[in-house]
């Protein structure tokens, strides 16, 4: 790992050429620049202007909380945060994270993007899901590919395509979008300005009870138009119209590919909070309480453990008598081989890599039964499963007659 640090001025301006790797940024209350990576090569150069950065891996940026920052271009992810000077940066290969910083001016992105708390946005491309939460200024983008969730902007709106869904509520500027996909719009229009929105599948727009707004109304069939204010009443089989609210200062263009909804209504708002579902933002969405937990429940989970316990238990009595039944049977067949034995019968066994040589060497004699230590050897083999039931009674039995 390489890491310098140099002193700079509050609000130095930075250079970044292109880095092979991921980017973590944040500022700090120190006049310095500290620069680090887990590669073999790290340059600053403090007396240029810009101060100029170049790395061959992964870079950790802490830099002054006012610096200005230009990055080329991140080959892998980028995170940055705490800064109150301009941003620009290049092109990101992976994911981004931005909080609490000043304008940002962005390139085309990859993967998705995740920001909050600007003080203002322009950006390219971004080819995944794009979420903003507070941007103090303008918000304009030049697509997304697929869904946008976009809450508490003092500025414009502008993004006029949007691959799939489009959740946004409050905007303080003009908006104009565009979505493949459902839109689900919050606003409250101002005087004089104009909203464009447009929707391939469903649209719904929520407007406080005392707006003031001229609708002009496009939906996907006659019957597809619904607008729920008092004292609006619409023609039957309306496929475009125009409706005033209050005094109509604000103009609304709304176009809907299926159904399109105005609502002053809570209730009907607060059923599209289906639409934060998987756009990774889901500590702004009410989810369904976790049930109660049944009166019943610690009882239950006790009668289930005893009956779990019985049938273990059921069932270790049973392999016991088993076991016995098998021990009692191996016994009388030693017996009986035994008294074979004392007749003069021959064996041989082969089991597996152990050959046994049964064959008596003379009469058989009280004082050379199979031992209690033969026997524990034949059962311990049978317990470890290097025979089978059946050929330890013929070792048992064979050993009977020895």
């Amino acid at each position: 790992m390489k890491m310098q640090t140099i002193a700079t001025n509050p609000a130095p301006v930075i250079l970044v050429r292109a880095i092979p790797g991921d980017l973590r940024a944040a500022g700090w209350d120190r006049n310095e620049l500290m620069a680090k990576t887990d590669g073999d090569a790290l340059e600053l150069v403090p007396g240029s202007d810009p101060i100029l950065i170049t790395c061959d891996e992964n870079l950790i940026l802490y830099l002054p909380r006012g610096a200005s920052l230009k990055v080329e271009s991140v080959a892998g992810d980028a995170s940055l945060q705490a800064l109150g000077g301009a941003l620009d940066l290049g092109p990101v290969a992976g994911d981004l994270n931005l909080h609490d910083l000043g304008p940002v001016t962005l390139a085309d992105v990859s993967g998705d993007a995740s920001l909050r708390n600007l003080s203002g946005l322009r950006a390219g491309n971004i080819a995944g899901d794009f979420t903003l939460r507070n941007c103090a200024g303008d918000c304009e983008v030049a697509s997304v590919g697929g869904d946008a969730s976009i809450r508490e902007v003092g500025g414009a709106v502008q993004i006029p395509t949007i691959g799939s869904d489009l959740y946004l509520r409050k905007a303080d500027g003009p908006v104009d979008v565009s979505a493949g996909a459902d839109v689900v719009l919050f606003l409250e229009p101002h005087a004089g300005m104009e909203y464009h929105a447009n929707a391939g599948d469903d649209l719904l727009l929520r407007l406080p009870p005392d707006a003031s707004a001229t609708l002009h109304l496009t939906g996907g069939s006659p019957e597809s138009i619904q607008v729920d204010f008092p004292g609006v009443q619409l023609d039957e089989e309306c496929e475009a119209c125009d409706v005033t609210i209050g005094g109509g200062e604000a103009q609304m263009y709304l176009l809907a590919g299926d159904d399109l909804v105005v609502t002053s209504q809570a209730d009907q708002w607060d059923s599209a909070a289906d639409f934060g579902i998987g756009m990774k933002d889901s500590g702004d969405w009410d989810f369904p309480p976790i049930p109660p937990i049944p009166p019943d429940f610690s009882e239950r989970i006790n009668r289930r453990v005893r009956d779990a316990m019985e049938r273990s238990q059921s069932r270790l009595e049973t392999a016991g008598r088993r076991a016995e039944a098998a021990v009692r049977r191996a016994e009388a067949k030693a017996r009986a081989a035994e008294v074979r034995a004392r007749r003069g019968a021959h064996a041989t066994m082969n089991i597996g890599r152990w050959n046994w040589d049964l064959s008596p060497h003379g009469p058989a004699e009280a004082g050379q039964a199979v031992s209690d230590e033969e026997r524990l050897t034949i059962l311990r083999m049978l317990q470890k499963k290097k025979i089978t039931l059946e050929d330890a009674e013929k070792l048992l039995a064979a050993l009977e007659g020895k």
